[in-house]
């Protein structure tokens, strides 16, 4: 589960981020997370009160997740699609030909503090 060592990256920032901004608190960060990203919402809630348990100023941050599904645009009908659903064919041309738009995201988005 590789969800954990991200948790843990993400409270490193947010250490950095509260020093930097002078916070004494975060109670609440959002993540958006793209869909080919591999990193699983539900493994990373999982994870994140034992990745927060040892931080005192983060300890009682609840996560919360976006998610973004994986949308390619076609090289050759230049329509967007969901990449996943259609298994990497273009559903209105059937080529493989295809720049991901979205569904690589991995960023904390909002953070909520004092």
């Amino acid at each position: 589960m590789h969800e954990l060592g991200y948790a843990i990256e993400i409270i490193r920032t947010l250490e950095d981020f509260m020093e930097t901004e002078h916070l004494s608190v975060i109670k609440e960060v959002t993540l958006t997370v793209g869909e080919a990203t591999g990193i699983v919402p539900r493994f990373m809630m999982e994870c994140w009160p034992a990745a927060i348990a040892d931080s005192d100023k983060i300890k009682d941050c609840e996560l919360k997740i976006k998610e973004v599904k994986a949308f390619g645009e076609c090289h050759n009908c230049d329509k967007q699609f969901p990449v996943a659903e259609n298994k990497r064919i273009c559903p209105f041309c059937g080529s493989e030909d295809y720049d991901m738009v979205t569904g690589y995201e991995f960023e904390i988005s909002e953070i909520k503090g004092h």
